[in-house]
């Protein structure tokens, strides 16, 4: 029996998860993004001191209805991440509930570019990140990377470092099979893991 699937698009700010997330599902996920509902819940409630903590609580908890109404239907489930934070208290669940579990990871050739695209996402109406955090959840996101990679069944890298271009595929690694690598961007070799390309 086919086990349903668990697809994560990892990313730092600005690397395009939003863009291209349904193009990567190739139609097999409805992904959710975080950000988008955040900003639909923030915008609906009262400007208060306490707005920013209320639309983040209201989203969490729309991912975890998502979540669980995934998980009792066994149906497929892709969400976006930065991979910056707790990066496997998702896919766990998903994992001890039966699930293949699958990253895309979107892959930036600097900070300077993630701001300038968050810069870009502002200024057509999307949510702000201070460059400190973009910074920060960068270098996380990749370490995260390095000591969780072993926990997914697969995983696919692409560079999205060409603004307004398509992800160009990186490599793909699955448990127990040699990396499929098609070429791997110099500015990646001190990022991800030297098993993906040694």
């Amino acid at each position: 029996m086919t086990k349903p699937i668990l697809l994560v698009i990892a990313g730092c700010n600005g690397s395009g998860k939003s863009t291209f997330s349904k193009d990567i599902g190739a139609g097999n996920f409805e992904p959710f993004d975080y950000d988008f509902h955040f900003l639909r819940n923030y915008s609906s409630l009262l400007d208060i001191d306490i707005k920013d903590k209320m639309a983040h609580n209201i989203t969490w908890q729309q991912l975890e209805n998502q979540v669980e109404d995934a998980i009792k239907s066994k149906s497929n489930f892709c969400y976006e991440t930065n991979f910056n934070s707790s990066p496997l208290y998702w896919p766990q669940i998903f994992k001890d509930n039966g699930y293949e579990i699958r990253m895309a990871f979107l892959c930036l050739n600097s900070i300077e570019e993630a701001m300038k695209r968050v810069a870009i996402r502002v200024q057509n109406g999307g949510h702000f990140v201070p460059d400190t955090e973009i910074e920060k959840r960068y270098y996380e996101g990749f370490a995260n990377l390095n000591s969780c990679y072993p926990f997914f069944d697969s995983i696919d890298l692409f560079d999205t470092s060409s603004y307004g271009e398509e992800p160009k595929f990186i490599l793909s690694i699955e448990k127990d099979k040699p990396p499929f690598i098609s070429s791997i961007p110099s500015y990646l070799k001190e990022l991800i893991p030297v098993t993906f390309y040694s």
